[in-house]
Order: structure tokens, then sequence, then C-alpha cells
């Protein structure tokens, strides 16, 4: 199984997001900068993001996006449903075990997400001082 480039570059621009002061509006390009992601992805993710409630956007001078709600109230698994819907596509059949056993794991892995905030990445992500990582194009 492959966690979608799109849902790990969302996570790593809302964490950077996340560590910036409260009263911070950086411009999505300039958000983009900052993580080493491609300004186009950020702009299109900041108006998904915006759409589920979980950015806050402003547009023209003096414009910029943070975060809709506190870190603390923001779920990875909140910004996994908000990009793709589901944590775990998986194949809905009736009477089949593979099928009951894909569900189980699904439940596991969105109570996991369900537990994860992004503040909680955002301290984490400080501690380790990790910043712009390889990029990989979309």
């Amino acid at each position: 199984m492959r966690v979608p480039q799109q849902l790990d570059y969302t996570l790593r621009a809302l964490v950077a997001l996340a560590n910036l002061p409260a009263d911070a509006t950086p411009s999505a390009g300039a958000l983009a900068l900052s993580v080493g992601l491609p300004k186009r992805f950020v702009e299109q993710q900041m108006t998904t993001l915006t759409k589920a409630g979980i950015v806050a956007s402003r547009r023209g001078a003096g414009g910029g996006c943070t975060l809709a709600r506190p870190a603390e109230a923001i779920t990875v698994l909140d910004v996994v449903r908000a990009v793709q819907g589901t944590a775990l596509d998986i194949p809905r059949t009736s009477s089949c075990a593979v099928s009951e056993m894909w569900g189980r794991a699904a439940l596991t892995l969105e109570e996991h997400l369900a537990s994860v905030t992004l503040a909680d990445l955002a301290t984490r992500q400080a501690e380790i001082g990790c910043g712009r990582s390889a990029m990989y194009y979309i």
C-alpha cells in the first residue's frame, strides 16, 4: 500500500502552517516555497482545504491562508477525508472474509489517524528540524 503523494505533500504544507505564529497568513506561494512544493499544487490544496473548513483564506493584498481551527483540533483523519475521502479505499463485498479483513484494517487505520493532530505533527517537526525534502512531481 502507498500513501498518495498528494496527501503527504498536503500534510507537509499544513504542518508548516501550524508551525507559524497564529497571526501569520502566508500566501500559498510563500507556503509552497517554505516546504519546497510547487506553488500551483499548494494553491489547489488550500482551496480544497478551505472548502473542508480546515484552512481559512483571504484573497488580495495582505491576504493569505491560516488554519481555520487550532492545530490541536485538526486531525490527520480530517485532512485525509478532505483530500481523498477515505483513509483506505477498499472493496465493499458482502459475505466475503477478505472484505471484512480490509474493513477492520480501515477502521484501525482511521482510529490511529484520528488520534494524531496537526499540533502533534508540528511539535514533532520542530523537534527533528526537518525542513525541505526530496521533490516528486505529481
